[in-house]
Protein backbone atom coordinates (compact mmCIF):
# COMPACT_ATOMS: atom_id res chain seq x y z
CA UNK A 1 0.00 0.00 0.00
CA UNK A 2 1.17 3.58 -0.68
CA UNK A 3 3.01 5.46 2.02
CA UNK A 4 0.81 7.97 3.87
CA UNK A 5 3.48 9.25 6.27
CA UNK A 6 2.99 13.02 6.48
CA UNK A 7 6.05 13.23 8.77
CA UNK A 8 8.31 12.77 5.72
CA UNK A 9 7.31 15.93 3.83
CA UNK A 10 7.00 17.92 7.05
CA UNK A 11 10.50 17.07 8.24
CA UNK A 12 11.97 17.74 4.81
CA UNK A 13 10.12 21.05 4.47
CA UNK A 14 11.25 22.25 7.89
CA UNK A 15 14.88 21.56 7.08
CA UNK A 16 14.49 23.26 3.73
CA UNK A 17 12.92 26.36 5.30
CA UNK A 18 15.92 26.73 7.60
CA UNK A 19 18.30 26.55 4.66
CA UNK A 20 16.25 29.09 2.73
CA UNK A 21 16.25 31.48 5.67
CA UNK A 22 20.03 31.47 5.54
CA UNK A 23 20.14 31.83 1.76
CA UNK A 24 17.80 34.83 1.96
CA UNK A 25 20.12 36.71 4.27
CA UNK A 26 17.38 37.50 6.79
CA UNK A 27 14.68 38.37 4.24
CA UNK A 28 12.45 35.33 4.87
CA UNK A 29 9.30 36.30 6.77
CA UNK A 30 7.29 33.10 6.54
CA UNK A 31 7.40 29.58 5.09
CA UNK A 32 4.37 27.28 4.89
CA UNK A 33 3.75 23.68 3.94
CA UNK A 34 0.47 23.36 2.07
CA UNK A 35 -1.12 20.93 -0.42
CA UNK A 36 -1.91 17.36 0.56
CA UNK A 37 0.88 17.24 3.15
CA UNK A 38 -1.06 19.86 5.14
CA UNK A 39 -4.63 18.92 4.16
CA UNK A 40 -4.14 15.15 4.55
CA UNK A 41 -4.09 12.39 1.99
CA UNK A 42 -0.41 12.72 1.11
CA UNK A 43 0.71 9.71 -0.93
CA UNK A 44 4.41 9.31 -1.68
CA UNK A 45 3.79 7.88 -5.14
CA UNK A 46 1.47 10.72 -6.20
CA UNK A 47 1.95 13.81 -4.02
CA UNK A 48 4.29 16.79 -4.24
CA UNK A 49 5.78 18.67 -1.32
CA UNK A 50 4.20 22.12 -1.70
CA UNK A 51 5.77 25.14 0.02
CA UNK A 52 4.97 28.86 -0.05
CA UNK A 53 7.73 31.30 0.90
CA UNK A 54 7.09 34.94 1.82
CA UNK A 55 10.03 37.36 1.80
CA UNK A 56 10.38 41.03 2.55
CA UNK A 57 9.66 43.56 -0.18
CA UNK A 58 12.77 44.75 -2.00
CA UNK A 59 14.73 41.51 -1.65
CA UNK A 60 17.68 41.55 -4.02
CA UNK A 61 17.84 39.55 -7.22
CA UNK A 62 20.98 37.76 -6.05
CA UNK A 63 19.12 36.39 -3.04
CA UNK A 64 16.21 35.24 -5.21
CA UNK A 65 18.61 33.43 -7.55
CA UNK A 66 20.34 31.81 -4.56
CA UNK A 67 16.99 30.48 -3.34
CA UNK A 68 16.23 29.16 -6.83
CA UNK A 69 19.53 27.29 -6.98
CA UNK A 70 19.00 25.87 -3.50
CA UNK A 71 15.51 24.64 -4.34
CA UNK A 72 16.58 23.09 -7.64
CA UNK A 73 19.27 21.12 -5.82
CA UNK A 74 16.98 20.16 -2.91
CA UNK A 75 14.54 18.29 -5.15
CA UNK A 76 16.90 15.32 -5.32
CA UNK A 77 16.23 14.61 -1.62
CA UNK A 78 12.54 15.48 -1.67
CA UNK A 79 10.11 12.76 -0.57
CA UNK A 80 7.10 12.02 -2.74
CA UNK A 81 6.63 13.00 -6.37
CA UNK A 82 8.76 16.14 -6.15
CA UNK A 83 9.08 19.66 -4.85
CA UNK A 84 6.94 22.67 -5.78
CA UNK A 85 7.71 26.06 -4.25
CA UNK A 86 6.54 29.62 -4.85
CA UNK A 87 8.41 32.66 -3.53
CA UNK A 88 6.39 35.87 -3.09
CA UNK A 89 6.87 39.21 -1.38
CA UNK A 90 5.08 40.42 1.73
CA UNK A 91 3.01 42.81 -0.39
CA UNK A 92 2.08 40.13 -2.96
CA UNK A 93 0.93 37.77 -0.18
CA UNK A 94 -0.87 40.39 1.90
CA UNK A 95 -3.10 41.56 -0.96
CA UNK A 96 -3.66 38.69 -3.41
CA UNK A 97 -4.73 40.19 -6.72
CA UNK A 98 -4.69 39.43 -10.40
CA UNK A 99 -2.38 38.53 -12.14
CA UNK A 100 -0.96 37.00 -8.91
CA UNK A 101 2.66 37.97 -9.40
CA UNK A 102 5.58 36.22 -7.73
CA UNK A 103 9.38 36.30 -7.55
CA UNK A 104 10.19 32.64 -8.18
CA UNK A 105 8.47 29.35 -8.90
CA UNK A 106 10.28 26.02 -8.81
CA UNK A 107 8.62 22.71 -9.67
CA UNK A 108 9.63 19.12 -10.35
CA UNK A 109 9.08 17.95 -13.90
CA UNK A 110 9.41 14.61 -15.68
CA UNK A 111 12.82 12.97 -16.09
CA UNK A 112 14.01 14.41 -12.76
CA UNK A 113 14.25 17.94 -14.13
CA UNK A 114 13.35 21.11 -12.27
CA UNK A 115 11.48 23.99 -13.85
CA UNK A 116 12.70 27.31 -12.46
CA UNK A 117 10.65 30.38 -13.44
CA UNK A 118 11.37 33.92 -12.28
CA UNK A 119 8.57 36.42 -11.91
CA UNK A 120 10.26 38.73 -14.39
CA UNK A 121 9.71 36.11 -17.11
CA UNK A 122 5.90 35.79 -16.89
CA UNK A 123 2.92 37.95 -16.01
CA UNK A 124 1.79 35.91 -12.99
CA UNK A 125 0.57 32.57 -11.70
CA UNK A 126 -3.16 32.01 -11.07
CA UNK A 127 -2.32 28.81 -9.13
CA UNK A 128 -1.24 31.10 -6.28
CA UNK A 129 -4.93 31.65 -5.57
CA UNK A 130 -5.31 28.21 -4.03
CA UNK A 131 -1.84 28.26 -2.49
CA UNK A 132 -2.91 31.32 -0.52
CA UNK A 133 -6.30 29.84 0.36
CA UNK A 134 -4.84 26.55 1.59
CA UNK A 135 -2.08 28.28 3.56
CA UNK A 136 -4.62 30.44 5.38
CA UNK A 137 -6.95 27.50 6.00
CA UNK A 138 -4.55 24.68 6.87
CA UNK A 139 -0.96 25.66 6.11
CA UNK A 140 1.70 24.38 8.49
CA UNK A 141 4.10 27.11 9.57
CA UNK A 142 7.68 26.10 8.90
CA UNK A 143 9.29 29.44 9.67
CA UNK A 144 8.20 32.88 10.83
CA UNK A 145 4.73 34.26 11.39
CA UNK A 146 1.54 32.18 11.00
CA UNK A 147 0.09 32.31 7.50
CA UNK A 148 -2.96 34.29 8.64
CA UNK A 149 -0.68 37.19 9.57
CA UNK A 150 1.07 37.41 6.20
CA UNK A 151 -1.34 35.96 3.65
CA UNK A 152 -4.48 37.93 2.83
CA UNK A 153 -7.88 36.47 1.93
CA UNK A 154 -8.97 35.66 -1.61
CA UNK A 155 -12.54 36.46 -2.64
CA UNK A 156 -14.98 33.58 -3.06
CA UNK A 157 -15.75 34.52 -6.65
CA UNK A 158 -12.07 34.44 -7.62
CA UNK A 159 -11.65 31.03 -5.99
CA UNK A 160 -14.68 29.61 -7.78
CA UNK A 161 -13.48 30.93 -11.15
CA UNK A 162 -10.07 29.40 -10.56
CA UNK A 163 -11.53 26.04 -9.57
CA UNK A 164 -13.66 25.98 -12.72
CA UNK A 165 -10.66 26.70 -14.94
CA UNK A 166 -8.60 24.09 -13.11
CA UNK A 167 -11.23 21.44 -13.82
CA UNK A 168 -11.11 22.23 -17.53
CA UNK A 169 -7.31 22.01 -17.44
CA UNK A 170 -7.59 18.65 -15.69
CA UNK A 171 -9.94 17.29 -18.35
CA UNK A 172 -7.55 18.31 -21.12
CA UNK A 173 -4.19 17.58 -19.51
CA UNK A 174 -4.61 15.64 -16.25
CA UNK A 175 -5.32 12.10 -15.20
CA UNK A 176 -8.74 10.70 -14.38
CA UNK A 177 -8.06 10.91 -10.65
CA UNK A 178 -6.91 14.52 -10.98
CA UNK A 179 -10.04 15.58 -12.87
CA UNK A 180 -12.54 13.62 -10.78
CA UNK A 181 -11.13 14.29 -7.32
CA UNK A 182 -10.56 17.97 -8.01
CA UNK A 183 -14.22 18.14 -9.01
CA UNK A 184 -15.16 16.45 -5.73
CA UNK A 185 -13.18 18.81 -3.58
CA UNK A 186 -14.44 21.79 -5.59
CA UNK A 187 -17.96 20.72 -4.58
CA UNK A 188 -16.87 20.84 -0.95
CA UNK A 189 -15.79 24.46 -1.40
CA UNK A 190 -18.87 25.36 -3.44
CA UNK A 191 -21.37 23.88 -0.99
CA UNK A 192 -19.73 24.71 2.31
CA UNK A 193 -16.56 26.75 1.83
CA UNK A 194 -14.51 23.76 2.92
CA UNK A 195 -10.90 23.41 1.71
CA UNK A 196 -9.96 19.72 1.56
CA UNK A 197 -7.51 17.36 -0.12
CA UNK A 198 -8.32 15.33 -3.24
CA UNK A 199 -8.75 12.20 -1.13
CA UNK A 200 -10.99 13.91 1.42
CA UNK A 201 -13.00 15.45 -1.39
CA UNK A 202 -13.57 12.07 -2.99
CA UNK A 203 -14.54 10.48 0.31
CA UNK A 204 -16.97 13.33 1.05
CA UNK A 205 -18.56 12.99 -2.39
CA UNK A 206 -19.11 9.29 -1.81
CA UNK A 207 -20.64 9.94 1.61
CA UNK A 208 -22.93 12.67 0.25
CA UNK A 209 -23.80 10.89 -2.98
CA UNK A 210 -22.72 13.96 -4.94
CA UNK A 211 -21.14 12.12 -7.86
CA UNK A 212 -20.89 8.76 -9.65
CA UNK A 213 -19.79 6.33 -6.93
CA UNK A 214 -17.97 3.90 -9.21
CA UNK A 215 -16.05 6.65 -10.95
CA UNK A 216 -15.07 8.34 -7.70
CA UNK A 217 -14.04 5.06 -6.09
CA UNK A 218 -11.81 4.27 -9.07
CA UNK A 219 -10.28 7.75 -8.92
CA UNK A 220 -9.53 7.30 -5.21
CA UNK A 221 -7.76 4.02 -5.91
CA UNK A 222 -5.64 5.74 -8.54
CA UNK A 223 -4.81 8.63 -6.21
CA UNK A 224 -3.81 6.21 -3.48
CA UNK A 225 -1.54 4.37 -5.94
CA UNK A 226 -3.68 1.25 -5.61
CA UNK A 227 -4.52 1.37 -9.33
CA UNK A 228 -2.71 2.64 -12.39
CA UNK A 229 -3.32 6.23 -13.44
CA UNK A 230 -5.27 6.71 -16.66
CA UNK A 231 -6.57 9.57 -18.82
CA UNK A 232 -10.07 10.93 -18.13
CA UNK A 233 -12.79 8.90 -19.83
CA UNK A 234 -16.20 10.11 -20.95
CA UNK A 235 -17.80 9.81 -17.51
CA UNK A 236 -14.95 11.69 -15.84
CA UNK A 237 -15.08 14.48 -18.41
CA UNK A 238 -18.83 14.87 -18.07
CA UNK A 239 -18.66 14.93 -14.27
CA UNK A 240 -15.80 17.46 -14.16
CA UNK A 241 -17.41 19.76 -16.72
CA UNK A 242 -20.78 19.62 -14.97
CA UNK A 243 -19.13 20.68 -11.72
CA UNK A 244 -17.14 23.33 -13.58
CA UNK A 245 -20.33 24.84 -14.98
CA UNK A 246 -21.81 25.00 -11.49
CA UNK A 247 -18.68 26.72 -10.20
CA UNK A 248 -18.68 29.27 -13.01
CA UNK A 249 -22.34 30.09 -12.39
CA UNK A 250 -21.74 30.50 -8.67
CA UNK A 251 -18.72 32.73 -9.36
CA UNK A 252 -20.82 35.08 -11.48
CA UNK A 253 -23.49 35.24 -8.80
CA UNK A 254 -20.93 35.88 -6.08
CA UNK A 255 -19.12 38.60 -7.98
CA UNK A 256 -22.35 40.33 -9.00
CA UNK A 257 -22.83 41.17 -5.32
CA UNK A 258 -19.44 42.91 -5.05
CA UNK A 259 -18.38 46.47 -5.95
CA UNK A 260 -16.47 46.47 -9.29
CA UNK A 261 -13.16 47.22 -7.59
CA UNK A 262 -13.38 44.08 -5.47
CA UNK A 263 -13.86 41.62 -8.36
CA UNK A 264 -10.31 40.29 -8.55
Amino acid sequence: MASMNEAEPLGFARRLAGEIAQACGGALRGAYLHGSAALGGWVAERSDVDVLLVVQDGIGGASVRAVGELLAAADADCPGAGLEVSLVTVDQAATPRTPYMFLLHVAHEAADRMRVVYGTEVTGDPDLIMHYVVCREAGITLYGAPAGELVGPVGRGAVLRYLASELEWGVEHGTESYAVLNACRALEYLDGGRVVSKVAGGEAALARGSGPAGLIGRALDQQRALAQAQPPGKAAIEFARDVGARLAGAALASEAELPPGDRS
